[in-house]
């Protein structure tokens, strides 16, 4: 199996309905990065059975499709419509936090989705190299998110990059002295 992107139609403006499918997606191995920024569209990229994990959100909204199989931008978009609704509703500042695991297996990365997506403002979130995850969006408390991943995985350290700011690097113990 190969690496693809897949687009799926799905109403994710309610936080539980995303964070119900954001839990989905993340349970198949494989996944690499998880994108909501645009309205309605759930962009999934990575080695997975794109008709089985269309299958499981289905099960939480029957109005879920594969609307484009391959990551093509399709015809299916109105031209300036998706650009209007990123300008209203991406927040101005974008806040990336990277988080650095030593061991990031498939049961740690489970529970570290599900903590990561309690967590309202999130829009993206990408499985990096060296056990890294690079979780994107506004405002959202940094602090409470890394003390939930410190309970799984007391190695975790932090990287904070906005785009207000030059990248801040330090670890989860400079945060607590």
């Amino acid at each position: 199996m190969q690496e693809e992107t897949v687009e799926f139609k799905m109403d994710v403006s309610d936080e539980s309905i995303k964070r119900e499918a954001m839990k989905i997606v993340w349970m198949f191995s494989g996944v690499t990065l998880v994108d909501i920024k645009e309205k309605g569209i759930l962009k999934v990229k990575g080695k997975f059975d794109k008709i089985d994990m269309g299958s499981k959100l289905h099960e939480k909204d029957k109005s879920v499709d594969i609307i484009n199989p391959n990551g093509n931008r399709g015809q299916y978009r109105i031209p300036g419509y998706t650009t209007v609704y990123n300008y209203l509703t991406t927040p101005k500042i974008q806040e990336i936090v990277v988080f650095k695991f030593n061991v990031l297996d498939e049961k740690i990365k489970r529970d570290v989705m599900e903590v990561i997506w309690e967590f309202s403002g999130i829009t993206s979130v990408e499985l990096k190299r060296d056990h890294q995850l690079e979780v994107k969006g506004g405002e959202f408390n940094k602090i409470a998110m890394s003390t939930k991943l410190k309970r799984i995985d007391e190695s975790v350290s932090l990287i904070i990059n906005d785009t207000r700011t030059k990248k801040l690097g330090f670890s989860l113990y400079d945060l607590y002295r």
